[in-house]
């Protein structure tokens, strides 16, 4: 896996169509049939999950499915009474961690009962199956290609104090999209790995946004429900607020953002002025938040087009082996002329200056 800077001044912005999702389509849709040596994460994990449940769903009957989290917050002395922990585990997913923050527990001496924090933990077993950074693991090959993806997006960013007085006003170098041509080129694989790179190694804040409402992947990578409220809910709901939706991580700085409910076609939404404010407060609220959006594939729909206006840098994941250069090249002219992008091959095939790259760093882990 490597990264390249692509110049964008012969970069000519096309026009598409919308490509409407059928009224009726599940949340997760079934991927199309594929080789068996092209299977995505999302199958991965899938497969891996029906044969750890097997066990457990012929043991015990299946629970009731939860209703979907409601919108909204509790009227002031009137909140109602929390649910029990295992209806929330039910309804967010296995690792998801309630818990009342000193700040809530003032409230509800005063006001009544306050709603508890949403919180998750991460699942590091489940995360280093599947190939993601944990902690446990600092020095290894993927961690240090991810430390070189992250370095070179890092440094366009005004993080500093001295780089935010030479900053210009509204900057969003630290609003990050991770795209891809086509499906299954592992987007969502490096979406999520350069978030925990920057959690784990920088210890600075990080949101991460799963913008791909048509096949959203983040909750299922992260062990959570997929069908939880999230971005388009936002964007619909006017009473709807971030504090309803949105997920913290138990122990490090990491906010989740799931995709929301299924609309037939995103790209207004994420064109349109509620998403410029929405996109502008999460910006702005942190100085030190980097937001992470991973977006549909270029190809596949009109809404990554829509996201990236929002966005201060783009990552085009490319598959190194499948991917055209002919499909690069029109996934490219469909952004702006003026857009930072940046291409990051996957699945490249190992040679023997990276092997040795990898190896090093397998016998330190070893000693």
């Amino acid at each position: 896996m490597s990264i390249i800077d692509r110049a964008t001044s012969k970069q000519r912005p096309k026009p598409r169509k919308a490509t409407p999702i059928p009224a009726g389509t599940k949340r997760l849709a079934p991927a199309p049939v594929r080789p068996k040596n092209d299977a995505s994460i999302l199958d991965d994990i899938d497969a891996w999950e029906q044969e750890m449940d097997q066990g457990s769903r012929e043991a015990s009957p299946e629970p009731s499915r939860q209703a979907r989290p409601k919108m909204g917050k509790p009227k002031r002395g009137a909140a109602p009474k929390p649910a029990p922990v295992s209806a929330d585990v039910a309804a967010f997913g296995a690792n998801f961690k309630p818990t009342a923050t000193a700040q809530e527990e003032e409230a509800s001496a005063t006001l009544g009962p306050a709603q508890r924090s949403r919180e998750f933990s991460f699942d590091h077993q489940r995360l280093e199956k599947f190939g993601f950074i944990t902690p446990k693991v600092r020095r290894s090959r993927i961690s240090e290609e991810f430390r070189l993806i992250k370095r070179r997006l890092m440094q366009r960013m005004s993080l500093s104090a001295k780089k935010k007085q030479t900053s210009r006003v509204g900057d969003r170098s630290h609003v990050i999209l991770v795209t891809s041509a086509r499906p299954s080129e592992g987007k969502s694989f490096v979406a999520m790995n350069l978030a925990l790179s920057i959690i784990f190694d920088e210890g600075l804040n990080v949101m991460l946004v799963d913008g791909d409402v048509a096949r959203p992947s983040m909750s299922k990578i992260l062990g959570l429900r997929n069908d939880l409220p999230g971005l388009t809910d936002l964007l619909m709901e006017e009473e709807a607020s971030l504090s309803d939706v949105l997920l913290r991580e138990h122990e490090h700085p990491l906010t989740y953002l799931a995709a929301g409910a299924i609309v037939q076609s995103a790209t207004d939404l994420f064109g349109g002025d509620r998403m410029e404010a929405l996109v502008t407060d999460i910006a702005e609220r942190y100085s030190d938040r980097i937001i992470i959006f991973d977006a549909p594939p270029l190809l596949a729909s009109t809404e990554p087009v829509a996201l990236a206006e929002h966005a201060g840098q783009v990552v085009m994941v490319v598959d190194a082996e499948k991917t055209s250069r002919s499909a690069v090249d029109s996934a490219l002219d469909l952004l702006e002329t003026d857009q930072n992008v940046n291409l990051v091959l996957n699945k490249t095939t190992v040679g023997n200056r990276t092997e040795q790259f990898g190896s090093y760093y397998e016998a330190y882990n070893q000693a």
